[in-house]
């Protein structure tokens, strides 16, 4: 046994799928869990704002960090690991 991910197409499909819909239940409610775990964050967010905009929003300081600003919306933008049961 291999500590490696399957590479089996139904396998990935599922991995994706998973950490899509977590990225999703996240923006609903309003949080982006960044995947950035480097000690820059300074380039990842510069980085990051211009893809942003890219895409019509941008980034923004909020009250308690980070925050996209798209189509009228304001997703925070958090760092480290997910709280809450797994």
């Amino acid at each position: 046994m291999q500590d490696t991910p399957s590479a089996d197409p139904r396998d990935e499909a599922i991995r994706a799928a998973l950490r899509d819909a977590a990225a999703l239940a996240a923006i609903v409610a309003g949080e982006f869990h960044a995947t950035h775990v480097g000690p820059d964050r300074a380039e990842y967010l510069h980085v990051l704002g211009d893809y942003v905009a890219d895409l019509g929003g941008r980034l923004e300081d909020g009250p308690t960090g980070p925050l996209v600003a798209v189509d009228g919306r304001h997703i925070a933008i958090r760092f480290g690991p997910l709280s809450g049961p797994r």
